[in-house]
């Protein structure tokens, strides 16, 4: 017997180009944790759409667990990060049309666990923004940013002051910031070679072709999403929630002189507003009483990791409520102790997260997935 754990990207989505390490932090981490907790475990990395339909999503996901071969008595966990925490419910929603010949059912009747990782569950307004023209732009620009960041470690700082400059930019100059946008990304795609060109051009393709997604991750569809989606009574589902420092004077003073900081934190001050601007209020009991827990206040409205609001967040039992911004949480958070495995930091909020807390989180979701199968 062999369990099998499934990770799940969200709209950034560039598992797709192998030595993007979007997952590669929790992958080396994850395995650790589980080797140390005993029997077999095989980690498998889900490679997604960026921005098709949480239908489209899942049916790649549905596909990805299939043709893993895992055997009649395998035991299948989910984890999912941003979006990827959707596409995990919606596989497991009891008698779900994801309009395929495949047996839906056989698959998620296999899973014991479903975990999310700084997901959507009650929508993102950020997802309004990115929905329109410039923000489509805008959006195809902060992946290839984030591309960038990760995989050379650094951006030059001119790059970084335009983004951040282009993101505080009022919507009445839509054409003057597309231009510049589209200037700025053929900017960042010089840093790669012509192979690697053509692929990244071929992932950004995608997201322009196909942008369901964001439509789906507003606050309104996300509250139709779940009035359909129920959960499976076998699946323990757990959720680890972020909240990010918020962006003030106090964090620029911090940052002193470091003009490539600062402009980060600019575009991290951007992103956070564009983070905000709706209420939560049903938000159950037990949810309230681990966040409080956890972060020492139950946090308001305007709470979020950069991208997801924290009160959207929590999901079945709160695994862990971390000050931590949405990259931070999955290992690029600047800070990491294996030379193999990089930690580049491309949205500096100054949250405080960094290896110890990174380990702290990781090892409960590895214990979280070993208990779910307690019941077998």
């Amino acid at each position: 017997m062999k369990r099998h754990i499934f990770l799940i990207p969200g709209f950034f989505g560039f598992t797709n180009l192998g030595d993007f390490t979007y997952w590669g932090p929790v992958r080396e981490r994850l395995q650790q944790f589980l080797d140390a907790e005993g029997g077999v475990s095989q980690i498998h990395y889900v490679k997604s759409l960026p921005t098709a339909s949480l239908r489209t999503r899942t049916r790649v996901l549905l596909d990805t667990i299939l043709s893993a071969r895992n055997a009649a008595d395998d035991r299948i966990h989910l984890v999912g990060h941003s979006t990827g925490g959707l596409d995990a419910r919606l596989l497991l929603t009891p008698a779900v049309d994801l309009q395929t010949r495949k047996n839906v059912d056989n698959v998620a009747g296999k899973v014991r666990s479903s975990i999310s990782i700084a997901t959507p569950h009650r929508g993102a307004p950020i997802a309004s923004f990115f929905n329109s023209m410039l923000g489509q732009r805008l959006l195809r620009l902060l992946s290839l940013a984030t591309m960038v960041a990760i995989r050379h470690g650094h951006m030059p700082l001119s790059a970084w002051t335009r983004m951040a400059g282009l993101f505080a930019l009022p919507s009445s100059l839509e054409r003057a910031t597309g231009s510049l946008a589209d200037q700025l990304y053929d900017q960042l795609l010089a840093n790669f070679d012509k192979t690697r060109r053509l692929q990244v051009e071929e992932l950004l393709g995608e997201l322009q072709r196909d942008q369901s997604l964001l439509t789906q991750l507003t606050v309104e569809a996300m509250d139709l999403f779940n009035a359909a989606a129920g959960d499976r009574d076998t699946v323990r589902y757990g959720s680890v929630v972020t909240r990010a420092r918020p962006p003030g004077l106090d964090t620029a003073r911090e940052l002193g002189l470091n003009p490539g900081a600062q402009a980060q934190l600019g575009l991290y001050y951007s992103l956070s507003k564009l983070s905000e601007g709706y209420e939560f209020t049903a938000i159950k009991r037990e949810h309230r009483s681990a966040l409080k827990s956890s972060l020492g206040e139950m946090p308001d409205n305007s709470a979020n990791d950069g991208i997801v609001p924290t009160l959207s967040q929590p999901w079945g039992q709160c695994i862990a409520a971390v000050q931590a911004d949405h990259m931070d949480i999955i290992g690029h958070h600047g800070q990491g102790s294996n030379d193999a495995i990089k930690h580049y930091d491309w949205l500096i909020t100054n949250s405080g997260f960094r290896e110890a807390e990174f380990n702290e989180v990781w090892s409960k979701v590895a214990s979280f997935i070993v208990s779910s199968e307690a019941a077998d």
